[in-house]
């Protein structure tokens, strides 16, 4: 291989991967968030804990040593939002259920 051509194809790997860090995961319905937070944690994405999250009670387990929790429901479809980063992209994942089952993943800021 020349290497013009070594070059081209390393920059070909580096726009690929590149283009691949700033895609929005895709998480199935109903997976536990147990999970959905282990596959973000493996692509690099990390919890954000947010100044105005509210606090996790001692007994809730849906948010318990979950920094990124930002709100836990206490009454209807215990809903739950935890706030994630990767580079300059935040997004918010929400659970429903007391088993917090991944219901929904929005971009909050710095999304294509």
């Amino acid at each position: 291989m020349t290497k013009t051509a070594l070059v081209l194809a390393s920059l070909l790997a580096l726009t690929t991967a590149a283009a691949a860090a700033e895609r929005l995961p895709t998480l199935s319905q109903g997976t536990p968030y147990a999970s959905v937070r282990n596959i973000l944690l493996a692509t690099g994405w990390r919890p954000v804990t947010l100044p105005d999250a509210d606090r996790c009670s001692a007994r809730d387990t849906r948010c318990k040593d979950r920094p990124e929790m930002l709100s836990c429901a206490g009454t209807g479809m215990a809903n739950c939002l935890f706030t994630w980063q990767r580079n300059n992209t935040v997004i918010g994942v929400s659970t429903i259920g007391e088993e917090a089952s991944f219901d929904g993943l929005q971009c909050r800021s710095g999304c294509r």
